[in-house]
């Protein structure tokens, strides 16, 4: 039995996601911004719309340790472990067009993402929108049981 959220979800659109081509960064700089892809047109997410204090926690460590490396790799996995409890479902696809594994309680299947999608992701389940601007882009959707 598929359990029954007791939240409403929100879809947004992906068709802003990009993946850079030939970008060129020195000392930590952006030098070359490269040729934008954006590989997720017409794609969407569907997520839970309120984050874990636990993925707060992930996402201060890696946001403070941007000079330090050291656990930046354990860092990452645990924000997609979290990251996998909130998107509840998605049409992506891969590079090459492949529909992606669901990513509900799938961690590894956001760890095989690029680091752009990865931060777009992040960033798209982060942010808090407007009622008119979700209205214009992004629709709630109905929780079915």
């Amino acid at each position: 039995m598929k359990p029954k959220l007791k939240l409403p979800t929100i879809r947004i659109k992906s068709d802003d996601c990009f993946i850079s081509i030939g970008q060129v960064v020195e000392d930590g700089e952006i030098i070359n911004e490269g040729t934008p892809y954006y590989v997720h047109e017409k794609e969407w997410i569907e997520v839970i719309p309120v984050m874990t204090v636990r993925e707060v926690l992930h996402l201060s460590k890696l946001q403070g340790g941007l000079n330090d490396t050291n656990g930046i790799g354990e860092n990452l996995s645990m924000l997609c472990q979290e990251l996998s409890k909130r998107i509840v479902s998605w049409n992506w696809t891969d590079i090459m067009g492949e529909p992606l594994e669901q990513p509900y309680k799938n961690a590894a299947v956001l760890e095989e993402v690029t680091s752009e999608e990865l931060l777009w992701l992040v960033g798209a389940t982060s942010r808090t929108e407007s009622e008119d601007a979700r209205k214009k882009d992004s629709e709630p959707l109905e929780t079915t049981s």
